[in-house]
């Protein structure tokens, strides 16, 4: 097991984890109406856009001269990790974690450095751009030691990624530390995938909502910074951390949750696209996300549970699955909060990003509004908590579901 020491989190709603929960707390949005040629946009579209220039300035302190010449997903990179360091890293850690090779880099995503993938053509391959060679250039830049690990997924990406780290830090492992980061931003390849797919809407995002139809891209960075169990305990009493966070459990389970059909879009050469509105899933009642929640759930009570994080992206086939999936696990008197609506759909970072918030939620005692969330429109009977709520429970589950039948679930609890 390991313990949480750092966080960051960059989205339009703020440059902190801090910023961005009291954002979330105040109900407050990023998705807004942007219009088509706003860089390089093909269509009008609603969504949660950081601007290029705040993330370049928000790098520049510690990417120095070079900062214009990064790609924005090599500056996100580095201004998250930067951020969680500065605002949260205890000081006893902040050297170690830039001069010892005791630490680890994994890097979550769906996609890698999609900005540059403009520069790849059939005549010039360039390796350094592949996912798996983005956060060594990162840690090149920052001069950082330690190895780096990939996390290529769906949304889950983030918590697969804390799993990843999870087994790194295990007892005999050379490892103190690891650094998870997640990047999601958008290009017009994220955005043809997220239209082919159905995952664009004209209405803001609702999760389980009567009214739900709709997805909003986002963007956002996330990072979290965990310590080795055995050291975080050698270390505690000079932490002075009044409040410990753990990560105690991960699972990933999976099923086949879509159906191929032929495209019914002419001749475009396709075999064919994922079709998701609502009686064509596969497995309804969520199967593979129930035998993840029950995984974690034999590290904890379910009586303790303050509340339950997931994914309601706003399209009422999915988010009916996931509903079903928690009731069915047995947590339908949990409350349950979702974050979309907040920021949007940042598939390569929203799982991480949604863990550190609740994290965050743990440590103040309190359980997170849903925005968006007016009249109950999905099959499961979830608690959808719709403004702030004290709780003095110790511990929440996050919950996952991407495309292609990946789910998983996480626990963390709350430690004096």
């Amino acid at each position: 097991m390991m313990y949480k020491i750092g966080d960051g989190i960059i989205s339009p709603l703020g440059a902190t984890t801090e910023e961005n929960y009291q954002a979330v707390r105040s109900g407050l949005t990023g998705i807004r109406q942007f219009k088509a040629g706003f860089r390089d946009l093909p269509y009008d579209l609603l969504a949660s856009l950081i601007s290029p220039k705040d993330l370049e300035n928000l790098a520049a302190p510690f990417c120095g001269a070079t900062t214009h010449m990064m790609s924005r997903y090599r500056q996100a990179m580095s201004a998250v990790f930067e951020s969680a360091v500065t605002h949260t890293v205890p000081e006893l850690y902040r050297q170690e974690l830039f001069q010892s090779h005791k630490v680890a880099l994994v890097f979550c995503t769906t996609k890698g450095d999609v900005d540059s993938f403009r520069e790849l053509t059939e005549q010039a391959i360039k390796p350094k751009l592949y996912p798996w060679n983005v956060p060594q250039r990162m840690m090149d830049e920052l001069k950082l030691n330690g190895k780096p690990y990939v996390v290529l997924n769906s949304t889950l990406a983030g918590m697969q990624a804390m799993m990843v780290a999870n087994r790194l830090l295990c007892k005999g492992s050379p490892y103190d530390f690891v650094v998870v980061i997640g990047v999601e931003l958008i290009s017009p390849f994220t955005l043809y995938i997220m239209k082919e797919l159905g995952l664009i809407g004209e209405q803001m995002l609702r999760p389980f909502d009567s009214t739900c139809d709709s997805t909003n891209p986002g963007e956002s960075a996330a990072c979290a910074i965990f310590v080795r169990e055995e050291r975080f305990l050698k270390d505690r009493q000079q932490l002075k951390m009044p409040v410990a966070i753990k990560f105690k459990k991960g699972a990933i389970a999976t099923d086949p949750c879509g159906t191929l059909s032929p495209s019914a879009e002419g001749n475009s050469g396709r075999q064919g696209k994922v079709k998701h509105s609502q009686g064509e899933a596969r497995h309804p009642q969520g199967e593979a996300l129930q035998r993840a929640i029950r995984s974690v759930l034999t590290q904890e009570s379910f009586r303790n549970l303050s509340f339950v994080n997931m994914h309601g992206v706003g399209q009422r086939a999915f988010d009916n699955v996931t509903s079903v999936a928690i009731e069915k696990a047995g947590l339908r008197k949990v409350p349950v909060n979702c974050f979309e609506a907040n920021f949007g759909h940042s598939s390569g970072s929203t799982s991480l990003l949604d863990s550190l918030l609740c994290a965050k939620s743990l440590e103040k005692r309190e359980v997170l509004p849903t925005l968006g969330y007016k009249e109950h429109g999905v099959e499961g009977q979830i608690q959808v908590v719709t403004s702030v709520k004290p709780s003095v429970k110790n511990s929440f589950i996050a919950v996952s579901s991407g495309f292609s039948g990946v789910n998983a679930a996480v626990l963390f609890s709350r430690e004096k």
